[in-house]
């Protein structure tokens, strides 16, 4: 092959909007022992729909003890199926602060008894919010009353 033939590489998305929040929240922490420790293993696709942002979802897919987030465009009922994008867990939140105040994702539990939004497999859904909770701030100290 002449280098006048060679094939264009393929262009990287560029993550926008709340995908990009994602992928900096696994990026933090995806080299991490425990965070390695938790994939190890973890088979999983889940959607997760903030309504705050009109212009994108976030698939995040965990095979082979690696995890990728991929930003979908709402562009309709269809570009968001679940036959369109294989996805095993579904998550439609109205607002962001919904998602990162899930305090405990060990269990599906919580995701299940939240009062709005749309769920489908919430075990699922907990699976990916284990590797989310790592990245979280630590709660600040508790002020001592004297």
């Amino acid at each position: 092959m002449k280098m006048s033939e060679e094939k264009p590489k393929p262009k990287k998305v560029r993550l926008k909007g709340f995908p990009m929040l994602i992928n900096g929240l696994i990026d933090s922490v995806k080299d991490t022992p425990e965070c390695k420790d938790i994939i190890r293993g973890m088979r999983t696709r889940v959607l997760f729909n903030n309504l705050e942002d009109k212009r994108f979802a976030c698939l995040v897919t965990i095979d082979k003890d690696q995890i990728k987030v991929e930003g979908i465009r709402k562009e309709g009922k269809d570009s968001l199926s679940r036959k369109k994008l294989f996805y095993w867990g579904y998550w439609e939140f109205p607002a962001l602060a919904t998602m990162m105040g899930a305090s405990t994702w060990k269990s599906g539990k919580w995701i299940r008894k939240m009062g709005s939004g749309k769920v489908k497999g919430a075990s699922q859904i907990a699976m990916v919010g284990q590797v989310l909770a790592l990245a979280r701030p630590p709660e600040p100290p508790a002020e001592k009353k004297e």
